[in-house]
């Protein structure tokens, strides 16, 4: 992972990436698309409210993020009781899953977490992970997601559209063609897009021509 730019970027308050709420795809779809009988894999979950938005519906959402600052933030700020365990990957790296009745995040790299360890999962929300890495790390993203999918699996994918001229990213511009090469055995279907430009001051200083959020569900 870019653990030095992602952990600069958490030590500012303000992030565009963080939302103050649930998501707005979130809220919309997820009750038309995932079953609570099934828990909801969040990879690079951050410190995302859309963590306690999904428990308050009665899914359990399994998070995993990398950075401690944002774990120990999100565990601080939303006033968890949570038990841990501490386990090591096969490369060595420690993994630290932290859960309650509700929900449990892992702390630990995205790569070194397997389906022996976290089980295989029918739902999954990517809201902040594919667009966090670059093309190269897509690629192996995209395999490794897929080795921890059931089957008849349905991903809620959230990207982003803008003149790649225009931003270099993080986070990095997603397209269509991409996400079917990157999930050719998955039948993609665009839900929702909106415009960020008006958001967040970080965008506008930008001076995009264009900020697009994109909802894909991919079905398996």
């Amino acid at each position: 992972m870019e653990f030095e730019f992602w952990d600069n970027c958490w030590q500012r308050e303000s992030q565009p990436f963080h939302l103050n709420e649930a998501h707005t795809f979130l809220v919309r779809y997820v009750q038309q698309y995932f079953s609570t009988d099934q828990k909801v894999f969040v990879p690079l979950s951050g410190k995302s409210l859309d963590l306690p938005f999904l428990a308050e519906l009665g899914y359990y959402p399994v998070g995993v993020e990398f950075n401690p600052k944002a774990v120990n933030r999100f565990i601080e700020e939303n006033q968890l009781e949570f038990s841990s365990e501490v386990s090591n990957a096969a490369n060595g790296h420690e993994l630290v899953r932290y859960h309650n009745h509700t929900m449990e995040v892992w702390l630990a790299d995205f790569f070194d977490i397997t389906s022996e360890q976290i089980g295989k999962f029918r739902q999954v929300y990517d809201r902040a992970a594919f667009i966090a890495l670059p093309e190269a790390m897509r690629r192996d993203y995209a395999k490794h997601l897929k080795s921890m999918l059931a089957k008849d699996a349905t991903l809620l994918l959230v990207t982003m559209d803008y003149v790649p001229d225009e931003m270099s990213g993080p986070p990095f511009h997603i397209t269509l063609d991409e996400i079917k090469q990157q999930f050719p055995e998955g039948w993609v279907e665009e839900l929702c897009r909106c415009s960020l430009l008006d958001t967040h001051p970080r965008w506008k200083e930008l001076e995009l021509s264009r900020l697009d959020e994109v909802l894909y569900k991919i079905t398996f």
